[in-house]
């Protein structure tokens, strides 16, 4: 099937993935792509950037792009590309949503595709609050460092854990900016300079991804406070993500208590245009991909 299809993900200043997970995305883009044979192109681009990228590239194509497949960075960059692609080729929304889409399906124009495949935010929340409250069994205190506080995923993700954790647990949350390891070492330094001062023990750390739970890890061990220092390292360390080769393989070597498996949203995506292009289906206006608590146990008794 003759398809070109743009998909612009979530990179850094060098134009590169920003963490793990935009780099499986990117992988399951083009596998998925070869086997419906779509003309697959990809980039990387910061927050800031993401709708400068988008033009220029359709502005620049040597041919006409059919669909856009991309990851917003928050709701007021999905606004724009909704409103600079209706009416003139397909778009697939990944792990976002905002009523806007709804209004958008009615306009968006006749033959062009309009959805979006998300990772279940809240459901995730749900599995990793279940994780804490087996991995801290006496009650306690966690840290929970989210992802961007303008991502609607980082807001489901804390609301959930929030909806399943059990009352005898304390939870502190601190903001990182991005989904990767350094910002996962800032956003708990922020967090720092205020607790350092309070009589109280933590006995877990939830990152929102695997990145920012290692870059956490990292910088609360580093602390000047002796005391400090020897309570995070003995803290309960969870993540999400489990991309095979990073998060699951954490936890497999122990430096990891548990995780949470995304898969890529990108594939479903192609797969849900290819049943468009090739039989007429319409997109549903939301679609889930399916996640699950890595080990499998570690919700058991929660």
């Amino acid at each position: 099937m003759d398809k070109n299809l743009f998909v612009l993900l979530l990179g850094n200043e060098a134009g590169e993935p920003v963490d793990l997970y935009q780099t499986l995305l990117e992988k399951e883009a083009l596998t998925a792509g070869k086997d419906a044979g779509f003309d697959v192109q990809i980039a990387f681009a910061r927050a800031f950037n993401q709708f400068a990228v988008l033009r220029r590239h359709l502005a620049e194509a040597t041919s006409p792009v059919d669909a856009v497949i991309t990851e917003p960075w928050n709701a007021s960059t999905m606004k724009l590309m909704l409103n600079e692609l209706k009416g003139r080729t397909g778009l697939v929304l990944l792990n976002a949503w905002d009523p806007a889409v709804e209004t958008s399906r009615a306009e968006w124009g006749a033959g062009l595709p309009l959805g979006c495949v998300s990772t279940p935010h809240e459901e995730v929340g749900k599995l990793q609050g279940a994780q804490v409250s087996v991995l801290v069994p006496s009650g306690g205190a966690v840290l929970v460092v989210t992802g961007p506080g303008r991502s609607s995923a980082a807001q489901e993700r804390l609301q959930g854990l929030r909806s399943t954790i059990r009352a005898d647990i304390t939870v502190h949350d601190t903001e990182a900016s991005q989904w990767a390891e350094a910002a996962g070492i800032a956003a708990f330094n922020d967090w720092y300079r205020v607790f350092k001062s309070r009589h109280e023990d933590i006995h877990a750390i939830a990152g929102q991804s695997d990145d920012v739970a290692v870059g956490a890890r990292a910088a609360a061990c580093a602390v000047p406070n002796a005391k400090h220092a020897a309570m995070f390292s003995k803290a309960k360390l969870l993540g999400v993500g489990g991309c095979p080769g990073f998060g699951k393989d954490l936890v497999d070597d122990g430096a990891l208590n548990a995780t949470i498996t995304l898969p890529a949203s990108t594939g479903m995506a192609i797969g849900l245009l290819e049943r468009f292009w090739r039989d007429g289906t319409p997109l549903p206006p939301q679609s889930f991909t399916t996640v699950a608590p890595y080990p499998e146990t570690s919700t058991r008794g929660a």
